[in-house]
């Protein structure tokens, strides 16, 4: 075969082209290998802020609780005699069983300004750590760790005329329940680790396994976990740490399928190139070169349309083979991105209502303040409550309270304007971004909500069940940066809120942004328009 013979340019053709090939289909497994690393680590990553909201949302609650047994009016009369006069601590032990006991906390505690326990569970260690904290801290939150393992404590002052007379203490426990139920909720595992071991896990036979900080990654079994660390904010000295992860197994499954495809794009794409090499000597550069062209394409990420034509020979049926395999990748791409836009959507959804959560309120409200800046319009935050939700769950069960929750949620979708963005915060309270021209406005929206949802009544098996809501308005005024916006106006509609539920419930109520004092807080039938 002479060197300048077609025939052995096609062999040097053939082998270039081979290896281009390869390279190609090398270069795509790696890429395709990184691509599903990075969608594991954003995948992780998103579960640990949906974990993190989850759980700020459990400290929240629990400091709520905290808060609404400090205020109690009458259990601050009691402290009172007991601290000021030297009354029996006992009957404020009666007060708080009956008035606070239905309050789903593990341990509680009543102490005096000297630190002494007046009332509540006999655990000295947790009392000495709630007197470290009230040092430095006059209420919060923190995590707490003894004989029983983990527990989140709040803490809130006992303010009677002026003087503060003790502190509340209400704990939970972070048990194997929680753990479970996190689990189930999050779809991943969780591990407690001390000193770099393994503890315990919600996996069976995970203890003393090794967690390795530097990659975050955990090796059970022969099995790689992708771990990420989870926060416990507050002033703590705890010597365990809660990890949370999920196994790789899929990503590696998802590999070894992409290997295979590539081994057999290489295989064929070979065989077709020999075959077509051997049989067809003459007038192979245009064919050959269109091939070169379109790989040349996919190299550079492109995936151009190729048409098939009548195979009249094996370079018409090796470029009909690139054009299904352009094709197939097309759809594979449209897959992928289908795929990816649902990742999405779930990421700022509630599963349930199909309204957006609070990571999505997050993103969307610097948004909405510089769209309302440039219109000289106004963003109002309104606050719905369902009263007495415990009761429909209690009286008719929880199908009956999720189907009122998704009942309430079509109402305000059906109700809201196209401008309004709608959220679930979670549990029965939801919100409302309203783009409106002045308060009075919002407060007409609001208050046209809450009498139409009197209206409903939700079919659950053989009973009618009525709704009443609660809700609390408040405009968003800039103030600094656009967290400390949110974080503010979120206090003031919440503030609100409860006004509203302690005057009655059934009604709207606005915090007027002028100042935080509650005796601002107003009737929105004030500013409604008859």
């Amino acid at each position: 075969m002479r060197l300048q013979s077609y025939r052995f340019r096609l062999v040097i053709y053939m082998f270039l082209l081979i290896g281009f090939l390869s390279a190609t289909v090398i270069y795509s497994y790696g890429y395709a290998s990184r691509i599903i690393h990075q969608a594991a680590d954003g995948h992780l990553d998103r579960l640990v802020q949906l974990l993190d909201a989850h759980l700020n949302q459990e400290r929240n609650e629990l400091q709520r609780y905290a808060t609404l047994v400090s205020q109690d009016l009458r259990l601050k009369e009691y402290m009172y005699v007991i601290t000021e006069v030297g009354g029996d601590s006992k009957p404020l032990d009666t007060l708080y069983e009956r008035e606070f006991g239905w309050l789903p906390i593990d341990q509680r505690l009543i102490l005096s300004m000297d630190g002494k326990v007046v009332a509540g569970t006999d655990n000295s260690q947790l009392a000495r750590e709630v007197q470290t904290f009230i040092e430095s801290h006059r209420r919060g939150i923190f995590y707490h760790q003894d004989e029983h393992g983990l527990e989140v404590v709040s803490v809130s002052p006992i303010r009677y005329r002026e003087t503060t007379l003790g502190f509340v203490a209400v704990s939970r426990n972070l048990n194997d329940e929680w753990f479970e139920s996190s689990r189930r909720a999050s779809g991943g595992d969780f591990f407690l680790v001390q000193n770099g071991q393994v503890v315990k896990s919600t996996l069976p036979d995970t203890q003393n396994f090794q967690i390795y900080e530097d990659n975050n990654s955990l090796i059970a079994d022969s099995v790689l976990f992708r771990i990420s660390k989870i926060d416990l904010p507050g002033n703590r000295s705890l010597e365990q740490d809660i990890w949370f992860g999920f196994s790789e197994d899929q990503s590696i499954n998802e590999l070894e399928r992409q290997h295979n495809v590539m081994l057999a794009l290489v295989s064929s794409g070979v065989a077709g190139i020999l075959l077509i090499g051997l049989l067809f000597i003459r007038n192979f550069n245009g064919p050959l070169n269109r091939i070169k062209d379109l790989t040349s394409k996919v190299a550079e990420g492109e995936l151009p349309s190729m048409n098939k034509h009548r195979v009249s020979n094996e370079f018409d049926e090796l470029s009909n083979h690139f054009a299904d395999m352009l094709h197939a990748l097309r759809e594979q791409k449209v897959e992928i991105d289908i795929a990816q836009k649902k990742l999405q959507q779930i990421a700022i959804t509630d599963s349930m209502t199909g309204l957006y959560n609070r990571r999505y309120l997050d993103e969307i409200f610097p948004k909405l303040v510089a769209q309302t800046e440039r219109e000289g319009l106004a963003i109002h935050v309104i606050i719905f409550d369902l009263d007495h939700f415990k009761q429909i769950n209690d009286q008719y069960g929880h199908m009956a309270g999720d189907q009122c929750l998704v009942t309430f949620s079509n109402y305000l979708k059906d109700k809201c304007r196209v401008s309004d963005y709608l959220f679930r915060l979670g549990g029965e309270e939801f919100l409302i971004l309203s783009i409106n021209k002045n308060i009075m406005e919002a407060a007409s929206f609001a208050d046209k909500l809450r009498a139409g949802i009197e209206t409903i009544r939700v079919a659950f098996e053989d009973t009618l069940i009525s709704m009443t809501v609660s809700g609390g308005i408040s405009p968003a005024i800039k103030d600094g940066s656009i967290e400390k916006t949110l974080e503010q106006v979120l206090s003031r509609a919440d503030r609100a809120l409860y006004k509203a539920k302690s005057i009655g419930r059934n009604r709207v109520c606005i915090m007027n942004p002028a100042d935080n004092n509650e005796n601002l807080i107003e009737p929105a039938s004030r500013y409604c328009q008859s």
